[in-house]
């Protein structure tokens, strides 16, 4: 990874070296979309890693993940607090994710990713296009942990509230919010009409766990890097938000404890929501963020 100078962000930028992170020499085989901001007291590494298998991560060779440490930028040298590679994003399909730092505030930063994987297939190749980026993020350090938790101003999204007891059909662009008051939680989103298949999110209370599971869905796609993703919830499981768009699925769990982001592709029959569990949830539909019209004539 080489580092550049510049005092302004659009010219004279001269080199200035290699960028050191002592115990990461082999870590993987190219870093990509590398990003270093300070935030809360904190420097963290942001950065891509190549070709490299990671545990829990499947048969994915491509990840995207943060080092928190100390940056020397007289050395150009990021020395790691611990040896530990922190993954950024638990779903199957986050990449490239970057920042923008707030000169204003730095206990945080916002973060926007692709949602998408090189050497990856999804269903759009047919229509020739491909990739979405995720909702921006805004990220800040909590017990030693970098956190994600979207944008107040998406709250300005909210559109017509759904009644869950007059209808378990999901619209196909919301917004979900659930309040667990304990034990497991089973959720199916885009279930058929007998209850079938959908994407599942599972908590295991006895584990202390969350799966999430798209093996079931009618479109599948890039099976063999693994249709589960399982994270650790020490603390349990209190609350979920969770942004769907036509061919998205972003889950935030505990207020930022953890992060899902993946790509799912409903047929017209997966459209149900069913909900097993101690929780209270609220559902609504969400309004346009875009309404400039950018297809030329």
């Amino acid at each position: 990874m080489i580092v550049y100078r510049s005092d302004s962000p659009t010219e004279d930028w001269t080199f200035a070296g290699q960028l050191k992170v002592p115990g990461f020499e082999d870590f993987g085989d190219m870093w990509e979309c590398p990003s270093i901001e300070t935030i809360s007291g904190y420097d963290v590494l942001i950065f891509c890693p190549q070709h490299l298998k990671l545990p829990g991560r499947g048969d994915s060779v491509h990840h995207n993940g943060y080092l928190l440490g100390h940056m020397d930028w007289e050395t150009l040298t990021f020395t790691p607090d611990n040896t530990r590679f922190h993954v950024l994003d638990f779903g199957f399909d986050s990449y490239a994710a970057e920042c923008a730092a707030n000169p204003h505030d730095r206990t945080k930063a916002t973060l926007v990713a692709w949602m998408g994987l090189p050497d990856a297939s999804y269903p759009t190749n047919e229509g020739e296009w491909s990739g979405c980026l995720t909702l921006p993020r805004e990220l800040r350090v909590r017990e030693r942990l970098l956190i994600q938790q979207p944008l107040d101003a998406l709250r300005a999204l909210r559109g017509m509230k759904i009644d869950l007891e007059a209808t378990d059909l999901l619209p196909r662009v919301c917004e979900l919010e659930l309040i667990s008051r304990g034990g497991d939680l089973n959720l199916r989103l885009f279930a058929k009409a007998d209850g079938s298949g959908g994407f599942r999110i599972d908590y295991d209370d006895a584990k202390k766990e969350i799966t999430v599971d798209r093996s079931e869905m009618a479109r599948r796609f890039n099976t063999d890097q693994g249709e589960q993703r399982t994270r650790p919830l020490p603390k349990g499981l209190s609350h979920l938000r969770i942004f769907i768009d036509r061919s998205s699925i972003e889950i935030f769990v505990n207020d930022g404890d953890a992060v899902f982001s993946s790509r799912i592709f409903p047929i017209a029959v997966e459209k149900r929501l069913i909900a097993h569990g101690d929780v209270s949830i609220h559902l609504w539909e969400l309004e346009r963020a875009v309404t400039d019209d950018f297809t030329a004539e």
